[in-house]
Parts: C-alpha cells; sequence; structure tokens
C-alpha cells in the first residue's frame, strides 16, 4: 500500500491548479475530466518528487463535495494504492474498524481503475485504488 494522491476540494478547479503550480510547483498531470458518478470535476497535478494532488470541484446540485465546500473545503480524503482492493476491504471493514460508502467502481479520472471509500471509525475518509 502506498500513498496515490491528497484530495483537496474548491470552487474552481482551474483556478486553484494554477495557484498551487505558482506556489508549490505542481504541473498540471491531465486535463480536467467530470466524474458523473460522484458528480465532481476532477484534476489531477504532479509534483517533480511524484506526488500527486486531485482537486474536486462540485459537478452539481448533487455533489457529495458540495456541503463540504460550503464549509470553507480544503483537504478533503487520502487515497492509497493497493494490490488487492477487495482484500484491503475485508480487512478494514472488520472489526468495525471503518465501513464502506463507496463500493468499486471505475474511476475516470484515474484510467478507469477501480476505486472504494470508506469511513474510518475516527471519521475520515479513505479511497483505496487498486493497482494496474
Amino acid at each position: 500500500m502506498r500513498l496515490h494522491h491528497i484530495a483537496y476540494v474548491c470552487e474552481n478547479v482551474e483556478q486553484k491548479a494554477e495557484e498551487f503550480c505558482r506556489l508549490l510547483e505542481y504541473k498540471i498531470e491531465s486535463a480536467p475530466v467530470i466524474d458523473e458518478s460522484q458528480n465532481v470535476r476532477i484534476l489531477f497535478l504532479v509534483h517533480r518528487d511524484g506526488s500527486r494532488l486531485e482537486l474536486l470541484e462540485p459537478y452539481g446540485p448533487n455533489s457529495p463535495v458540495r456541503k463540504f465546500l460550503e464549509k470553507g473545503g480544503g483537504l478533503y480524503h487520502f487515497c492509497f494504492e493497493v494490490d488487492d482492493l477487495e482484500e484491503v476491504l475485508r480487512q478494514i471493514t472488520s472489526n468495525n474498524q471503518a465501513y464502506i460508502v463507496k463500493q468499486p467502481t471505475a474511476a475516470p479520472a484515474i484510467e478507469a481503475r477501480r476505486v472504494a471509500f470508506v469511513v474510518t471509525a475516527g471519521n475520515d475518509l479513505i479511497e483505496f485504488v487498486e493497482k494496474q
């Protein structure tokens, strides 16, 4: 398991990308993608050290990040790349350590790789992406 990216909720992904590129020396990794299943616009940034930021913008009135943005936005979740998505979900949900809030589904912004989301007992949102 390794950190794949950190997600950040903002009003406008292009504006935030410009800011992070200028201030933190990130580069835009790909064009914005609309993920209709999650109701978000997504833009990935990559740093020369390989670290990634995922910028999320609400897309539509039912976006799950809209309320988070209304509270100020900012850091939203961590995403870890895993070899076996089902096994990680089984392990992390055993003993009530976390519960699944989004079952595995293809993520258009990450080469259609399967992702799943859990919320931990400490109320942290974690995404897992299956390794290619």
